[in-house]
This record gives C-alpha cells, sequence and structure tokens, in this order.
C-alpha cells in the first residue's frame, strides 16, 4: 500500500546512504515490524544456561556406555 511519511532530513539521508533510494521503503517496514511485532520469548529465553547447543540430533546413533 503507498502512503506519504514525513520524516526528518537527517533520517532520510541516513536512509539513502544505509540502504540506497529504491530500498527505503524495505528498510522502513522492516524497521516497523521489529518494532511493533516483538517475537513471543520461546522457553530457551527463560533460563541463559538452556540453549539448543546441547540438544542431540534424533537421526544420529545414540550412545552406549
Amino acid at each position: 500500500m503507498k502512503t506519504t511519511v514525513t520524516l526528518k532530513d537527517e533520517i532520510y539521508e541516513y536512509l539513502i546512504k544505509k540502504f540506497g533510494r529504491r530500498k527505503i521503503s524495505e528498510a522502513i517496514n522492516q524497521a516497523l515490524m521489529e518494532h511493533l511485532f516483538k517475537p513471543v520469548k520461546s522457553m530457551f529465553g527463560v533460563d541463559p544456561w538452556l540453549t539448543t547447543e546441547s540438544l542431540r540430533d534424533e537421526e544420529e546413533p545414540h550412545e552406549t556406555s
């Protein structure tokens, strides 16, 4: 959808330098999505020690001791 947005001069210049004239809309959309629709934290974000690194791939054979 097309709309008109008024930006401060310094913000506009920054967007042009960083993303180029043709990608300003994409950059603004991405920034708004990240800010407005923050992802819900999973259980892995609850405890800092709980990560996916120690999870075993079920296709690998299990170790027997």
